[in-house]
């Protein structure tokens, strides 16, 4: 008998999971057919266009210090995050070896004054014995072209010297300007390679200006059309609960470069003051605002077709029939856009285009 019981229930369970089953199906059925037909009624509400972006931040002033001399660096002055001032001993390179040149460049001018000055005896006493015709044009010549050669070597010696000099001076290196020490990717007792035309040198530490920043970015060429430099734009970190601040847009490119594949222009703004949260190297979101309106009537912008400049929406009546109405669109968000004429507050427009015969 429990057996019999059993194969009873079973069957009475399998009889209801069925029936579940196809009432799912007629009712998908159904609900497919409101999805085709589902409609929104226009309400009122604020609207802002505007354009959603990425950015970089990054100093306004930023340079590369490097060395005008080669050698090993002898004294580190300076740490990451330093402040310095323009003119501030940074780094010294050890000049050993140049203030041999410079010694050497000393001697040479001492041997080379002598050499003007026994010469220009000589030439002195030749002078007066070429003037009594003691002594040939010939030989006064000579004397005299040896004399000259003396000068222009003790001018070449003198030249040497001031060289020698100046590259001793450039061992000591300075900051170009007030700023920030980001990095310093050496260490002291590491040889430098000095910055020439012919190679870029080895970077010493990276100097940047914090108090002002601007924000690198790159507008879609679709859009770029729509902003102009001069305007605000809204800067947020991380979330949408991060923190804000404003910045002014102040660079557009002239021209056209590809970025991530997408063809558009690079944009600069420069961050209003009190950003103190923001720092080089952050990414932040952007919003370049271009219009807005305020208690509009609106609708969600699936409700929209048309093309061309042409913009209508199906407006479904009390008796289930559908009016196809020319509407006049203004401002649009993602979301929604407003509806300057056309259409009243209240009526419920279709969000999905109905078949022909419907229309």
């Amino acid at each position: 008998m429990l057996p019999a019981t059993k194969t009873v229930l079973l069957r009475q369970f399998l009889g209801l999971l069925l029936a579940a089953a196809l009432s799912g199906c007629g009712s998908q059925g159904k609900s497919g057919q409101e999805d085709r037909r589902t409609s929104e009624a226009a309400d009122r509400r604020d609207i802002r266009e505007e354009i959603r972006l990425s950015g970089d931040i990054a100093p306004a002033y930023q340079v590369e210090i490097k060395p005008e001399v080669g050698g090993k660096i002898r004294e580190l002055l300076v740490t990451t995050g330093q402040q310095v001032k323009k003119g501030e001993l940074l780094f010294v390179i050890d000049d050993r070896d140049l203030q041999i040149e410079k010694s050497s460049a000393q001697v040479e001018i001492d041997g080379a004054k002598v050499s003007v000055e026994k010469l220009a005896g000589n030439l002195g006493r030749a002078r007066e014995l070429f003037e009594a015709k003691l002594i040939s044009k010939e030989v006064y010549d000579n004397l005299d072209a040896d004399s000259r050669l003396a000068e222009n070597a003790f001018e070449r010696a003198q030249r040497r010297l001031e060289t020698v000099e100046d590259r001793i001076e450039r061992t000591r290196v300075l900051a170009p300007a007030d700023g920030t020490i980001l990095s310093v990717p050496v260490i002291a007792g590491q040889v430098v390679v000095a910055a020439m035309s012919v190679n870029s040198g080895t970077a010493l530490a990276t100097l940047a200006d914090l108090s002002t920043l601007l924000i690198d970015a790159h507008v879609n060429q679709l859009d770029i059309g729509k902003i102009a430099k001069g305007s605000t734009v809204e800067v947020l970190s991380g979330t949408e609960a991060g923190t804000r601040t404003t910045a002014r847009l102040t660079f557009i490119a002239p021209l056209a470069t590809t970025k991530n594949n997408v063809k558009g222009f690079s944009i600069q703004a420069v961050l209003d003051e009190g950003a103190e949260d923001f720092r080089p190297g952050m990414t932040v979101g952007l919003r370049l605002p271009l219009a807005a309106a305020t208690n509009a009537i609106s609708v969600p912008v699936s409700a929209v077709f048309g093309a061309n400049g042409d913009k209508l929406v199906y407006v479904e009546a009390a008796d289930g029939k559908v009016e196809k109405r020319p509407v006049e669109v203004g401002v649009s968000d993602l979301f929604h856009a407003e509806i300057k004429s056309g259409l009243q507050e209240g009526e419920r427009v279709l969000l999905t285009e109905p078949p022909p015969e419907q229309s």
